[in-house]
């Protein structure tokens, strides 16, 4: 089963949008954007900041490491063989791909330049800006879990309340990272942009790849 017309049509919309978005950021153009959503949500959610950097966490690497390797297991026992194919390529593809975006950008960080973190070992290398991992990782983990959600749970009432909590919390993981000043907003912006047009290029190749041979996703 190929991709749908409209699947196709968010993956290629989202991709120039993250182009846009990072063509205007170069050439310094979306600076007062910036600032005034920095100030905004700063002044908004200042009385937040200790659980803006608790929620933050959700995105770590630490994080997504282990509940990827949860969920895999889990699509292993139910040998779900093509979701979780589909599942290892976004996620690990995604880090791969926000690794490489952000050492072909080196964008500096609205606060003090921070080193890549693994479980507490530094790998000395800078953690630059843009995209934001954590939203990326966060994007992509919780657009899998929203995609499982609605085609395997019966019920309908479940099925709208658990795309709801995935759907928040990647919007309240994306927040804190400006809250706590980690990212400037089109850091997040390109991040959620990139990680939708990587979700729905991976279900396309998923899925040409399955056709005749796996189960369709």
């Amino acid at each position: 089963m190929s991709i749908s017309k409209n699947n196709l049509f968010i993956m290629v919309t989202c991709f120039f949008l993250f182009l846009f978005i990072t063509f205007l950021s170069l050439q310094n153009n979306l600076v007062a954007v910036d600032q005034f959503l920095i100030n905004w949500l700063t002044n908004t959610f200042s009385y937040s900041i200790p659980v803006m950097e608790a929620v933050t966490k959700a995105g770590s690497g630490e994080f997504i490491l282990i509940a990827t390797l949860g969920i895999g297991i889990i699509l292993l026992l139910t040998k779900l063989w093509s979701h979780l194919v589909f599942f290892f390529a976004l996620t690990f593809g995604g880090i791969a791909l926000n690794f490489i975006l952000k050492i072909s950008f080196q964008r500096e960080r609205p606060g003090e330049m921070t080193v890549i973190e693994v479980f507490g070992y530094s790998l000395e290398m800078a953690s630059y800006s843009f995209p934001s991992g954590h939203t990326m990782r966060s994007v992509l983990l919780f657009s899998f879990l929203i995609f499982i959600s609605y085609h395997f749970l019966q019920s309908f009432k479940s099925k709208v309340t658990m795309i709801i909590i995935f759907f928040l919390s990647i919007a309240t993981i994306a927040m804190s990272r400006v809250i706590i000043g980690a990212h400037f907003p089109t850091d997040i912006f390109a991040a959620i942009t990139i990680s939708i047009s990587w979700f729905f290029f991976c279900l396309w190749m998923i899925r040409l790849i399955s056709k005749g041979r796996l189960q369709t996703i």
